[in-house]
């Protein structure tokens, strides 16, 4: 499965958030990320939009997390950002009403959704994470560490 651009942009826009914990000028994340800035606009207006972040105005202004990193997760941001998501376009194929095929793939997205449903931005956003390292060295789930504190 691979995600949109405009949901990997928008992911990484809010790791930069929750890292820093302030405030970021759009023009300044895309000339960090080397992205179109009027890709990244779209993109911050999509979050904005979505409630996950905040548009400020003025000279310090720029756009914010609206709630904690904690509360977010990754689950969450890409269904939003990724309309319509499906693996197949089973609508117009001629073996549309005599294929268990479809329902595999709606299966595989839900496992690949609940995945994501399990890490919050906070545990994404960790800083010193090589990317692709071992699932040894990534954040313990959210599901795991509310069982350990219970």
């Amino acid at each position: 499965m691979q995600l949109t651009q405009h949901t990997d942009f928008g992911l990484r826009l809010l790791v930069v958030l929750a890292r820093d914990g302030g405030s970021i000028s759009l023009p300044t994340f895309s000339a960090q990320q080397g992205l179109s800035y009027h890709h990244v606009a779209k993109v911050a207006q999509a979050l904005v939009s979505a409630g996950f972040a905040v548009s400020r105005r003025g000279r310090s202004g720029g756009i914010a997390l609206a709630r904690p990193a904690a509360q977010i997760t990754v689950g969450e941001v890409v269904r939003t950002l990724e309309k319509g998501m499906r693996l197949a376009d089973c609508a117009t194929c001629a073996l549309r009403t005599d294929c268990a095929l479809s329902g595999v793939l709606a299966e595989a997205l839900e496992a690949f959704l609940a995945v994501l449903d399990r890490y919050t931005l906070a545990a994404v956003s960790r800083e010193g994470v090589p990317a692709f390292a071992p699932w040894a060295m990534l954040p313990q789930p959210i599901s795991c560490a509310i069982s350990e504190a219970s």
